[in-house]
């Protein structure tokens, strides 16, 4: 009797497991403001705007730049 309480405790637990996943929208680009360029390992990110920035570091100078913060969609190219 304990283990089919115990089983269906599981199962519940495990269905319920599966929706908990949040989509985010974006994540902001850590940056490091003291250094002045960037080295040339590329090493893509997608942009929330739709551009390819070949690395992380690239994406920070052009924020800094445009003095507006693009986020990151997703690791790789768009």
């Amino acid at each position: 009797m304990k283990v089919v309480i115990i089983f269906f405790s599981a199962l519940a637990l495990l269905s319920l497991a599966g929706n908990t996943s949040a989509k985010l929208v974006g994540r902001k680009a850590s940056c490091n403001d003291a250094l002045v360029g960037c080295p040339r390992i590329y090493d893509p990110v997608c942009g929330m705007d739709g551009i390819t920035y070949s690395s992380e570091c690239n994406l920070c100078a052009e924020n800094r730049e445009r003095r507006v913060p693009v986020l990151i969609k997703n690791y790789g190219p768009c």
